[in-house]
């Protein structure tokens, strides 16, 4: 398999309107290509068992492009809960199945969550971005016609991954150039409209910011004191209100909106498409490099992501979504792994003398203001309602 592909993803810049994405018309043609010869794909199958709700997501533009590429087949996503419940109401994807997570006492659950779905279905192709537990390796042994093993391959450290996905897959002449669109979670309308029913009332015409200060890594966490201090700036610059959607940490939430003030309330803790919904809603999110904020900015929402320990320019959202770095210049950054990175087992940054307890102190509240504002400022335009537009239905 080679690692760079011929062909160039064009950097789409839109929230995903469909004035604006990449999207063909009529019957599509498009088969698998190998060594010069086409394939029809009639049953795929998309493993992600990488673990985190954002490995999903930025999956996501990988597997809609796949489906869009091959029409007639069944597709079948593989992962874990809880993010496959957000793959839900997709109509391009079939099947999900939401595997076991691993644990002390059953550490091979994902690998044999793979070997029961190769046996249980005659696959033309099978597509992974998984290769622990020898997962890579089970699936080129599998017998399937095509398969893609490992799509986290060796991508430079700028280039984004999802990005880089796609590149592997047009190389591979899986996925057809034109059918490489935004990714795009589903809500249906009762969903939306019953977390519009717990949000402030819109027709005040304030902008509503979403701010998620939860990250299941200590190490990915801003200063609760920022979060409050971005809160009030936004709430006095434009007159925001601001939601704080509980998290891992059930108190943090209110903390940061007793911070913030009277402006502010906390979305309690529900499901992952509830949280969406109320998302859909938001002028704005500001989050690290966490589930959450990839949510929004999948919802066409434009985000803020703040990012420490890894890196913006691999696992940022691509414009005119903004994505902040603590710390440009770490001589312990390892871009390739950040998890393998000594500040991600600590809890906290290691090197000599810090300045900081995490190197996402380095992004101040001004530098979050800055980036954000350009979208409290387009708040009505034409291409504010394009976005809109877009969570109202179209062309999946």
């Amino acid at each position: 398999m080679s690692e760079d592909g011929p062909g160039v993803v064009p950097e789409d810049k839109s929230f995903g309107s469909n004035n604006s994405v990449r999207q063909s018309t009529g019957h599509r043609e498009f088969r698998a290509k190998r060594d010069g010869k086409s394939t029809r794909i009639r049953r795929l199958l998309f493993v992600e068992l990488l673990g985190g709700l954002g490995d999903v997501l930025i999956s996501l533009q990988a597997i809609q492009a796949l489906a869009r590429s091959h029409p007639e087949a069944r597709l079948t996503v593989l992962t874990f809960p809880p993010g496959g419940e957000l793959l839900e109401r997709d109509p391009l994807i079939h099947d999900v199945v939401q595997a076991p997570s691993p644990g002390p006492d059953h550490p091979h659950r994902a690998r044999e969550a793979v070997e029961e779905m190769l046996v249980r279905g005659e696959w033309d192709l099978v597509v992974s971005d998984t290769s622990y537990d020898g997962i890579n390796g089970l699936i080129r042994a599998s017998g399937v016609p095509r398969v893609v093993s490992n799509l986290w391959q060796g991508p430079p450290p700028d280039e984004r991954v999802g990005e880089r996905f796609l590149r592997i897959l047009l190389s591979e002449g899986l996925i057809s150039p034109r059918e490489i669109s935004p990714p795009r979670l589903h809500l249906a309308t009762e969903e939306r409209s019953a977390a519009a029913s717990k949000l402030p009332d819109q027709r005040a015409r304030r902008p509503l910011a979403f701010l998620l200060p939860d990250a299941g890594m200590e190490v990915k966490r801003w200063p609760e004191e920022n979060w409050g201090a971005l809160g009030r700036a936004l709430t006095d610059h434009y007159g925001a209100n601001v939601i704080v959607p509980a998290g891992s940490d059930l108190e943090q939430a209110s903390r940061v909106a007793r911070l913030i003030g009277e402006r502010a309330r906390v979305w309690p803790r529900g499901t992952l498409r509830e949280l969406a919904a109320a998302l859909s809603h938001a002028d704005l999110a500001v989050g690290a490099d966490t589930g959450p904020a990839r949510i929004a900015g999948t919802l066409g929402v434009p985000t803020v992501m703040l990012f420490g320990p890894s890196w913006h320019g691999r696992y940022g959202q691509p414009p005119p979504h903004a994505n902040l770095q603590g710390h440009h210049g770490c001589p312990q950054r390892i871009v390739s792994d950040f998890t393998q990175q000594p500040c991600w087992y600590a809890g906290t940054c290691t090197l000599e003398d810090p300045p900081w307890r995490t190197c996402m102190e380095d992004i101040s509240v001004e530098d979050a203001l800055t980036a954000a504002a350009p979208f409290l400022e387009a708040r009505g335009d034409p291409y504010d309602a394009d976005r809109r537009a877009y969570l109202h239905g179209g062309t999946p």
